[in-house]
């Protein structure tokens, strides 16, 4: 039996009987398990090692690039899938390319940046953006894009942070899907069991692995495709709250450094998850479910339960809100450890 064959689901994520749906998924699990496993020997052989710094949160050498199985799941998936949706994936294997490259060497910024803008260009492609959408609109959804990369690859920096935040996401778009049926059930399933895997290396106080770039960035990647797709088909833009509680850290934050004129693109701590971390020394996993719990409210009571959008005025009302609760809690702690 062919590859294809062994982890194929059918195409609404639900095979003909529960056994065989189960069974298909623990097939997949299983096999990204094992590319987990190899990854995590040869990542230790070759040296793709996280070694402490003074900007770290964590203390231990760990191994970097374990998010190598988000867009192995998704090559999967397309396989299986009989080639689905073909540019969207050689955009992600651009994109997880050279995020691995930067995660074992020191790239240029540069070139980072234009493979990312080119995979982000074939994932719109794919969706049909540049025909759906006028001209003028573009450089939006480029520059919101390259924020949501830059965001969540900020983000990424304590134990179990990205993969809960991330399991948050996609298992919240299964749930919009049964009552907007527009996603690709099966590649949710695929994204979210490749998740599941990195959880069991990087959730725990000590990780084994970090998702490293090429982690952070291709899921980012499978987060701007799977809300643009939203986006066309809704045209609302309230599903930017989907990412409101690392919207609302990294871009604060982000206003915060360019005020005190740091450099921006350098590494920093300063992030409220960081301040909790590293200042206050609470544990990672801790603030880690807190931010994802704190999003999966969101997402449930905003748009699962009513099986609705939030109205634009109560959208901006939540954001309003959410901004000034979140400055009422971190600038007290700047204020305390001296970091204003």
């Amino acid at each position: 039996m062919s590859l294809v064959i062994i982890l194929s689901l059918t195409e609404d994520g639900r095979p003909g009987n529960f056994f065989q749906m189960i069974l298909s998924q623990l097939i997949v699990f299983l096999a990204l398990l094992l590319v987990a496993l190899v990854y995590y020997r040869l990542a230790i052989k070759f040296g793709i090692i996280d070694s402490p710094n003074h900007r770290s949160s964590h203390i231990n050498p760990t191994v970097r690039g374990g998010g190598i199985i988000f867009p192995i799941a998704g090559i999967f998936w397309w396989m299986a899938s009989d080639f689905l949706h073909t540019w969207m994936v050689i955009g992600l294997v651009w994109i997880s390319a050279i995020s691995l490259m930067d995660d074992m060497y020191t790239l240029s910024r540069k070139l980072r940046f234009g493979i990312q803008f080119l995979a982000i260009s074939m994932s719109f492609y794919d969706l049909g953006v540049f025909e759906q959408k006028p001209f003028w609109t573009l450089p939006i959804l480029f520059f919101i894009a390259l924020g949501i990369i830059n965001a969540i690859n900020f983000m990424d920096g304590i134990n179990g942070i990205t993969g809960l935040y991330s399991l948050v996401f996609f298992g919240s778009i299964l749930a919009i899907n049964r009552f907007m049926p527009i996603f690709e059930a099966s590649l949710i399933q695929y994204i979210i069991l490749s998740i599941l895997v990195f959880l069991i290396f990087n959730l725990r106080r000590k990780a084994l692995m970090f998702a490293g770039d090429i982690g952070s960035i291709s899921i980012a990647y499978f987060v701007i495709y799977f809300l643009v797709k939203w986006y066309l088909a809704s045209n609302d833009w309230t599903i930017i709250l989907f990412l409101l509680v690392y919207g609302v850290d990294s871009f604060l934050t982000l206003g915060q450094r360019l005020l005190r004129g740091e450099n921006v693109a350098l590494p920093h701590r300063s992030h409220l998850y960081q301040l909790l971390v590293n200042q206050l020394k609470k544990d990672h996993v801790v603030i880690s479910i807190a931010f994802a719990s704190v999003q999966f409210l969101l997402n449930f009571f905003l748009f699962i339960y009513p099986q609705s959008f939030p109205s634009p005025m109560i959208a901006s009302i939540v954001l309003i809100v959410s901004a000034m609760v979140y400055l009422l809690i971190k600038k007290p702690l700047q204020k305390k450890f001296n970091l204003i």
